[in-house]
Formats: C-alpha cells, structure tokens, sequence
C-alpha cells in the first residue's frame, strides 16, 4: 500500500542530500502514516483510516468530517476505497 494520508493527500517526496562540498545524492522522505480507527458518531460506525500524524493531530482538535472538508475531501470517497472500509462495530453499551 501507499505511504499516502487520505485527509491531506501528503505522500513520499524526494529530493537531494547535500554535503558540505555540495555533492548530491538522492533520498526519499517518507510521511508518518499510521492506521487509526476512529468512530463516527452520527453514523454509529467506525472507519478505518491511515493518516499522517499530522491530520491526526487536527483531527482531534476538529473532528474527522470537518477535517475532511476542510482539506477538499469527501468521506464517501474516502470510505470506498480499498484500504479504508467501513467497519459495523458499534461501541459497547456502559
């Protein structure tokens, strides 16, 4: 699977070390993905997501949905693809 975060798009990027005597060698810089259930509460379900630590971050702070949006994304879209589905586990009732 792609190293890709599916609310802010971020993926791998390449580009140049560079030495003290300026030689140039290529490298990858590889985005911080990490695969996190998170629980949508209108819907009652959980979905699974990989995203950058990053959007993780302001995912807490405003929600998955408003996060989405804010970055031009759709959450259907996003739930129809491969690696992120929708999972029917309801929390456990206290």
């Amino acid at each position: 699977m792609a190293r890709r975060c599916v609310v802010t798009g971020k993926g791998t990027v390449a580009g140049n070390n560079v030495s003290h005597s300026h030689k140039k060698n290529r490298r990858i810089w590889k985005v911080n993905v990490v695969t996190k259930r998170i629980f949508l509460e209108d819907e009652n379900r959980y979905v699974r997501v990989k995203l950058s630590t990053r959007a993780l971050r302001t995912l807490r702070k405003k929600g998955l949905k408003t996060a989405i949006k804010d970055h031009g994304g759709d959450l259907q879209a996003i739930a129809r693809k491969k690696y992120v589905g929708a999972v029917s586990i309801a929390p456990k009732a206290k």
